[in-house]
């Protein structure tokens, strides 16, 4: 069996385990919502704080913006395969606890088809619920008795998505993801010997775009202007609510209908400047959420703003195993509103892309994100680290098309 078919056997192998482990946050605010939603943290520009939009590498799978595809090799099939570890801390009320989590983070492989078509094939994660929370709730008719309650969740949505980039000319490339996005998630409630849990299945059929303009602005510097849209798509759910007590062992099951959820609709716009050692750029994403209704009094769903910068520098030779340094810096503002309360998100992220075996690279990332302004609810920081790995094989042209 050759390179390629072990490489296709493990990716497929990998993919099939993935789905089975989805979860990558340990966060209370997860229960709301689609929970955490991945934002950016996939690949190489991790370590740039998660920009991507105008970015083009002949090396890289851009997850960002699929017409960046155009900018890979003719000659190569690129492999990509993704991991992640994240340290959270919650503080609430002067408490401090902290979790840690981890997973597989990005699978994925693409090459050019035709000169002017480029694909490429993989599966990342969309969202992520987990949390466990003890609340002690009073007893009705009794003197300032209480019973405790814990709450958990897990689950999450991942999406396996084919890219396709169509170059229209030198300057000017188009690009498409179609993706199935599928997941569950598992909410239950136990009081006493009575376990309440809501399990939801979901998934949908849905496709975003984007566009990337390229051209020369002197001789050493290049510019990229690019831009993302997706639609509102509704999710198909299967909810089920199972009811359980462990005293006399008896159980109930019933379907529930509940609130409509969906991807929202999103547009971004990028611009990068480049030349043989440097590259600037920066994004910025407006994701629409005000839409999504809440079963919660206090909680609500608001629009969500990102802004983000980054920059890559190599040394060595440029044009054979470079290695990359890169940085990275954005804002934005949660889109779950708890009790009125509007924190503000700030990260800050480093990189370092180290050159191995056959010009293959070696990215690793840590990114801290943590919240600004007063509020009187719990605050999150994180410290992630993000291991990802590109690696190429070179195929004769005949073997492509």
């Amino acid at each position: 069996m050759n390179t390629s078919k072990l490489l296709l056997l493990s990716f497929s192998l990998s993919l099939s385990l993935t789905l089975l482990a989805q979860n990558t946050t340990n966060s209370p605010n997860s229960m709301f919502g689609l929970g955490d939603v991945s934002m950016g943290n996939v690949g190489k520009y991790v370590g740039m704080g998660g920009v991507g939009i105008a970015l083009r590498s002949d090396n890289f799978l851009n997850g960002s913006n699929p017409s960046a595809l155009t900018a890979m090799d003719s000659l190569k099939f690129i492999y990509e395969a993704g991991a992640n570890l994240s340290i959270q801390k919650y503080t609430s009320s002067g408490k401090s606890n902290s979790s840690v989590t981890g997973n597989v983070h990005n699978l994925g492989m693409g090459c050019r088809f035709l000169p002017f078509w480029y694909a490429a094939v993989g599966l990342t994660p969309v969202s992520s619920m987990g949390y466990a929370i003890t609340i002690a709730e009073p007893v009705e008719g009794t003197n300032n008795e209480t019973i405790s309650s814990l709450f958990e969740g897990n689950g999450g949505l991942s999406k396996i998505y084919l890219s396709n980039a169509f170059k229209l000319n030198k300057q000017l490339s188009l690009g498409v993801n179609l993706s199935y996005i599928m997941g569950n998630t598992t909410q239950s409630e136990i009081q006493g010997n009575t376990t309440i849990e809501e399990v939801s299945y979901k998934k949908a059929f849905y496709a975003d775009f984007g566009m990337q303009y390229y051209r020369a602005l002197s001789k050493t510097w290049n510019m990229t202007l690019g831009g993302v849209y997706g639609y509102k798509q509704q999710l198909n759910l299967e909810n089920t609510l199972n009811v359980t007590n462990s005293s006399n062992s008896e159980s109930s099951s019933q379907t529930l209908h509940p609130k409509t959820q969906f991807l929202p609709q999103y547009f971004g716009i990028g611009v990068a400047f480049s030349n043989e050692r440097i590259t600037l750029t920066g994004d910025y994403k407006y994701t629409e959420w005000s839409k999504m209704v809440s079963s919660n009094s206090s909680v609500s769903f608001v629009n969500q703003n990102e802004a983000s910068v980054g920059a890559d520098f190599l040394s060595g030779k440029a044009f054979t195993n470079p290695w990359h340094y890169m940085v990275g810096a954005g804002v934005y503002n949660p889109y779950v509103v708890i009790k009125n309360q509007k924190p503000l998100n700030y990260y800050f992220s480093l990189g370092l892309g180290i050159p191995v075996i056959n010009g293959n690279l070696l990215s690793i990332g840590a990114k801290y994100n943590a919240q600004s302004g007063k509020t009187g609810l719990q605050k999150e920081q994180s410290l992630s680290f993000y291991l990802n790995l590109s690696f190429s094989e070179r195929t004769p042209r005949s073997k492509i098309y």
